[in-house]
């Protein structure tokens, strides 16, 4: 009873009735080993699982705790669809006996029965009303056409029960589905996790750890897109660590409206009072570029420490890193929110508390986030072509740059968030040394926009001065209408970023960006510069002249021929042109404006003749600046093979035991 007890505390009331578990103590729900999970699959309790990661083995246990005598379903997929499903059917019949089988999804939500049987059961039983089922697979079971490979990128856990055993049913009719990536390590702590069965019952964190809410209410504007801007000043005086953020929003009406918040450092002038720059009183602005210089002062709110995006989950750091808050006193905190109102609904009050955890004893290192990727809102370096599947940018961070902003010994990277909007389909992180390219940082190539997390990385990174990073986002434009899409701040609008939070903290850089500014490339589309106009809040064409006034989206929509040899060609150029990269050092006395960075190194034109628009343009001389190309002259990197298929069942039931409930 004592190794049952171990898989099932889950706190209920009813199961500490039905088995009286006198005395036992859920320690597995509090511990510190990150790849042990545990997630309520509805909200009556009647779904529970539990898994755990180990890497030695390369597998990884279920747990399943269902309120039902019946039948249990469990099943792996990418988007939630019964079809090309992973699916296991098992339960405990009215003999006692149990039974299961590996299944996969077929169309109509049909199932057939795998011929390889790839998913170990180590234990089933049945007590009162509910069924225990433990089980396991490997990561990657070498069945391709039958099976999910279980990898870093996005699945979606899908889960059934009935009331009936049946042990080949013909259809899976799911009941639900929760986006999930297996294998990360999880620092969350249970009480502020949604997906913990009576999550409210468990401690919060040690009596060190405060909380400084960041709360926001604001009526919005009937418009698709709005970015605001409010100040937020600092509980203390003295030098604290932040260990984590989360986000509470009081009704999903207001979760829906919130796209993103992104947290930033003020840091003033010297010798200047911030309290006479950042008024925690105003209610704030629009603000779509922070750095350019404004009544609000957010030009010097330069420096990233947080970001939150849709579905995301707490993000909690490592024990042995922290933000550093108010470490030269009195401090402050720029929140820029972006409000998502694509239906313009108008007086919709929106509220949020942003939650940041902090305590006075401080970690080992400080830690820093820096945002790299393409230039937002991309200008005419973000042009997805309408109905495409699968094509992707890049947005570097040359070796020039990292020459500059990284210490001699480099920098440990130890957590990501990739960024896309809707149209995003995949997302993944490069890293190249020299002749080389490394592992890559991050990747998930199931991507899914409704679902944004912070993830902490398995190994740290180490990051030296000299290395090139690349950014590398995909999209599928096959639901936008035919319309082609480009960079810009609304969600139908794309973006491609990547956050990564490192340590030790450099207060001089918060950013790394790239933008395509070959004379080849502008050719190719046709559009020479751009400017932002905050009426129509849109990039508008400036040069040539013909297009003068006409937004990018507009443009390249109803004015590209989107044949297959345009297609191919902004594809090679989106990937293997030279890309100018941006990292500017920023001082609270010198914050360079979008403006300078746009301009910066570029000469005066020159006239040229357009390839592919007709009438003469301007052609500028190569742009200075910091280059790099995609390498192509090196090997590619291949993630390792993580294939194990298990011949010996019997074997392997022996050696896994009762799931974990032997350790």
């Amino acid at each position: 009873m004592e190794e049952t007890t171990k898989l099932t505390c889950f706190n209920y009331a009813l199961l500490l009735l039905l088995f009286v578990f006198q005395g036992v103590i859920c320690g597995h729900l509090n511990e510190e080993n990150p790849y042990r999970h545990i997630a309520q699959l509805d909200q009556r309790g009647n779904y529970v699982v539990e898994w755990e990661v180990d890497w030695d083995t390369k597998r990884i246990t279920f747990n399943v705790t269902v309120r039902t005598t019946g039948h249990v379903g469990f099943g792996l997929s990418k988007r939630g669809e019964v079809d090309g499903a992973d699916i296991v059917i098992g339960g405990v019949d009215w003999n006692g006996r149990s039974y299961f089988g590996d299944h996969h999804g077929t169309r109509g939500q049909g199932l057939e029965r795998d011929a390889s049987q790839d998913w170990i059961l180590l234990d089933a039983w049945e007590r009162g009303s509910r069924t225990f089922l433990s089980f396991s697979r490997a990561f990657e079971t070498c069945d391709s056409e039958q099976d999910l490979p279980i990898t870093d990128d996005l699945l979606n856990i899908i889960w059934t029960y009935g009331s009936t055993d049946n042990e080949n049913p013909l259809n899976f009719r799911s009941r639900g589905e929760l986006p999930v990536y297996l294998l990360d390590p999880d620092l969350v702590p249970r009480r502020l996790d949604e997906r913990v069965p009576n999550n409210e019952q468990q401690p919060l964190l040690d009596r060190s750890t405060r909380v400084f809410n960041m709360t926001t209410t604001r009526r919005i504007q009937a418009q698709e897109t709005t970015y605001w801007c409010n100040f937020h000043k600092t509980p203390t005086r003295s030098k604290h660590h932040i260990i984590g953020f989360n986000t509470n929003f009081p009704t999903e009406r207001d979760r829906r409206h919130v796209h993103h918040l992104l947290v930033y450092r003020c840091n003033p002038p010297p010798g200047v009072n911030p309290a006479t720059l950042f008024d925690t009183e105003s209610e704030g602005g629009e603000c779509y570029f922070i750095r350019d210089p404004n009544p609000m002062n957010t030009q010097y709110c330069t420096e990233d420490i947080h970001v939150f995006a849709v579905g995301a989950r707490p993000s909690f750091f490592p024990e042995h890193v922290g933000i550093p808050m108010s470490a030269s006193g009195e401090e402050y905190f720029l929140v820029q929110t972006h409000y998502d109102n694509p239906n313009v609904v108008p007086n919709l009050s929106i509220s949020y508390s942003l939650e940041a955890y902090y305590t006075r004893n401080l970690r080992q290192y400080d830690a820093g986030m820096i945002t790299l990727g393409v230039i937002t809102p991309g200008s005419t370096s973000i042009i997805i072509p309408p109905n495409s599947v699968d094509h992707s940018l890049v947005g570097h961070c040359a070796p020039g740059c990292t020459g500059q902003m990284f210490p001699d010994e480099g920098i440990n990277v130890f957590a990501s968030f990739l960024h896309t909007h809707q149209t995003g389909s995949a997302a993944r992180y490069h890293h190249f040394r020299g002749n080389k390219e490394l592992p890559w940082i991050l990747t998930d190539d199931n991507y899914d926009f409704d679902y944004q997390q912070y993830r902490v990385l398995r190994e740290e990174r180490n990051v030296l001065p000299g290395d090139l990073l690349i950014n590398r986002c995909t999209y599928d434009t096959t639901r936008t209408n035919g319309s082609a899409v480009v960079g810009g701040f609304s969600t139908r609008q794309e973006m491609c970023t990547a956050f990564l939070w490192y340590y030790t903290r450099s207060n001089a850089h918060a950013f790394c960006r790239s933008e395509l500014k070959t004379d080849e490339y502008l050719d190719l589309v046709g559009v020479r510069t751009t400017r932002w106009d905050p009426n129509r809040r849109a990039m508008l064409i400036t040069s040539p002249s013909q297009y003068r006034g006409v937004s990018m989206a507009d443009y390249a929509t109803s004015y590209i021929h989107w044949d297959d040899e345009m297609r191919e060609e902004i594809q090679r150029r989106h990937i293997y042109d030279a890309h100018v990269s941006q990292c500017p050092r920023f001082t609270p006395d010198a914050v360079p404006t979008e403006a300078q960075l746009q301009t910066e190194g570029a000469p005066a034109p020159t006239p040229s003749r357009s390839r592919g628009r007709g009438p003469t343009i301007a052609r500028r001389r190569p742009t200075q600046g910091i280059m790099s190309s995609f390498p192509t002259n090196i090997p590619q990197y291949e993630p390792p093979s993580r294939c194990t298929r298990t011949e010996n069942r019997a074997q392997e039931r022996d050696r896994e035991g009762r799931g974990w409930s032997r350790n």
